[in-house]
């Protein structure tokens, strides 16, 4: 153990992040470089990668590591990810290649053991129960049309892999905080009951796991600081008590302040707490504290102990999906929508016979419009079936290319008639812990198992599925306080995301007054008045005080997930800014505080304003 900060950086957040960030870190002091490679239905791709007899995991992180491999082997610096995939083992031995034609000498190790497709009818014969974590229903599919099944392991095995004298570890699915946490729990030696210290580490591990997000990348105020150029990669700044600084590689684009990081304490979170398999994090904790000089400190943090399950995630085939996008162009946008429907009717047959089928509209009707781009809006017509021929090239989309001149005026459509694809479905649940055993290949034949953490009977319930915090009151704002209207993203910042079928939309106020004036008047009941698609389903609400932050979780906003979905927005991504973008009317004294505002009587925009 010591007291000088562990400092790891991150350089991706995804498969298909930034080439060449790796190499930003040359020099820069870092201890441990991380990235995370896995979202969540990207284990699916890897698994079609492999029916193909192709690798099933990230080969570029591979070919990213060959051309940096000389430098982190001479400064001693360690490498923790879990590119690894499907098969950390395949990996880990094409970078012990890499490393033997180099003529460089690293211990690599691989952590496996989350891959339990092949078990899967062993433990539903022996009473693991497979249900939805978010819905609360049983498996749709019989058990041998599951193409993945992984479950996410902790930080156990990456801190044996480091303790046996790994130099680059690779994993399968581990969570994604469990590539900070690893290495932390080895440098400071923190035993497994040291709750808040873990808890801090995997706060940690949520601000910087999605790299460039945490520096300016999908920020909402990005336009209040000037030029950001390329956000530059983040690093953490780790002290032994599980405290730390967010900070990025010097002299790169970007900044790094409070509202960045607050921004990804909200993102893809669907409660107040964060459940990870080494420790419970209790995200109303965290404190954090800005800096200045692209530098904020992350404090407080409170962790609980763990329950006895880890998440699994399973994927599937979840049929075929198919669309089009017809261009409407100038005005009376409404009755050109009114009549392709009743168009598509007769080409497509009854739509409600598909499994699902929706209509989007992109844009809007603007009056006297100065360019050809502003007076046209897209109408995107989707449709998914478990009959590949129903949404297929015959009786799907060259029926909607039959209406070209049948239809309304200024119709064109974005691309010619496609066939359908396939989609797959990312399927959540939980698992005993007793049922996934975890194993380190430190290479040469050497292979350690590893126990999961200890958990404590008082955490041995499973969570809740909706854990949303009191239903706020209504506001109380009186109706004779002087108010105006005004545009939200001027006041609050927002961020959303996906998990699965559901969507999190994290809102955030930047000073105290301004929070307790959104915590009492944001109410799930007024969101969904401001966004009409979000009051279609259940949502709940989370308080995050510290943060001046609620959270949003929206159930069933994606169907079933990133693949399925119809919506044009397939994780929610614009969800946020889609709030930001409404009109509300805000106590005057509240809205003096914001950067800019729409006054009543703009007639630039249409405007619909909530009270």
């Amino acid at each position: 153990m010591t007291g000088t900060p562990l400092r790891i950086g991150a350089f991706g957040g995804y498969y298909g992040d930034r080439r060449g960030a790796l190499s930003t870190f040359e020099r820069e002091s870092t201890d441990f470089l991380i990235a995370d490679y896995l979202a969540e239905l990207t284990m699916l791709v890897l698994g079609k990668n492999m029916a193909r007899g192709k690798p099933g995991y990230a080969t570029g992180f591979v070919e990213e590591l060959q051309k940096n491999l000389q430098w982190i082997h001479a400064n001693g610096v360690r490498v923790v990810t879990n590119a690894g995939g499907l098969d950390p083992v395949g990996c880990a031995d094409a970078i012990r290649v890499l490393c033997a034609n180099a003529g460089v000498e690293m211990k690599v190790a691989a952590v496996y053991g989350d891959n339990i497709k092949n078990e899967l009818s062993r433990l539903a014969d022996s009473g693991e129960r497979l249900v939805n974590l978010d819905t609360g229903e049983g498996l749709p599919v019989a058990i041998d049309q599951v193409i993945t099944a992984n479950a996410y392991l902790g930080a156990g095995g990456i801190v044996a892999a480091l303790r046996g004298g790994a130099q680059i570890v690779v994993t399968g699915r581990v969570t994604d905080a469990a590539l900070v946490l690893g290495p932390a729990m080895a440098h400071f030696e923190w035993s497994t009951d040291d709750y808040d210290a873990l808890a801090g580490a995997v706060a940690v591990g949520h601000a910087i796991e999605c790299g460039a997000q945490v520096t300016g990348g999908n920020y909402c105020f990005f336009d209040r600081e000037g030029k950001l150029g390329v956000p530059g990669m983040p690093i953490a700044e780790i002290s032994a008590d599980g405290s730390s600084v967010i900070t990025k590689v010097a002299e790169t684009g970007g900044v790094v302040n409070r509202d960045t990081v607050t921004a990804q304490m909200v993102y893809e979170v669907t409660s107040s707490e964060y459940h990870n398999p080494d420790v419970v994090v209790d995200l109303t904790s965290v404190q954090l504290d800005d800096l200045g000089n692209d530098r904020v400190r992350m404090f407080g943090v409170r962790g609980l102990p763990p329950t006895p399950w880890t998440k699994l995630s399973l994927s599937y085939h979840g049929g075929y999906r198919n669309q089009m996008t017809l261009g409407l162009t100038g005005p009376n946008e409404g009755e050109k929508i009114a009549w392709i429907t009743d168009q598509l009717r007769v080409q497509l047959g009854e739509v409600s016979e598909f499994d699902e089928f929706d209509i989007s509209v992109i844009g809007g009707e603007r009056f006297d419009p100065d360019s050809y781009g502003r007076a046209t809006s897209w109408l995107v017509v989707a449709a998914r079936d478990s009959n590949s021929e129903r949404v297929g090239r015959e009786q799907f989309s060259d029926r909607i290319v039959e209406l070209g001149i049948s239809s309304v005026p200024g119709l064109y459509f974005t691309s010619p008639p496609t066939g359908p694809r396939q989609v797959g479905i990312q399927w959540p649940c939980l698992i005993s812990k007793e049922s996934v055993d975890i194993t380190v290949d430190l290479g040469d034949g050497e292979q350690v198992s590893v126990p999961w953490a200890a958990w404590t009977l008082d955490a041995a319930a499973q969570p809740a599925r909706d854990t949303s915090s009191r239903v706020p009151s209504p506001a109380r704002t009186k109706p004779e306080e002087p108010s105006r209207p005004i545009q939200l993203g001027n006041l609050l910042g927002a961020r959303s995301g996906d998990k699965a079928g559901i969507a999190n939309l994290g809102v955030w106020a930047q000073d105290d007054e301004t929070y307790r004036w959104l915590a009492d008047w944001l109410t799930t009941e007024r969101l969904a008045a401001l966004l009409p698609e979000v009051g279609q389903h259940r949502v709940a609400r989370h308080e995050f005080p510290n943060l001046r932050a609620l959270n949003f979780v929206v159930y069933d906003f994606l169907g079933r997930g990133v693949s399925a979905t119809l919506r044009f927005d397939a994780q929610a991504k614009g969800l946020g800014e889609y709030f930001r973008a409404r009109v509300a009317h805000v106590p005057s004294v509240i809205a003096d505080r914001s950067h800019g505002r729409i006054e009543a009587g703009d007639s630039s925009r249409e405007q619909v304003e909530v009270s």
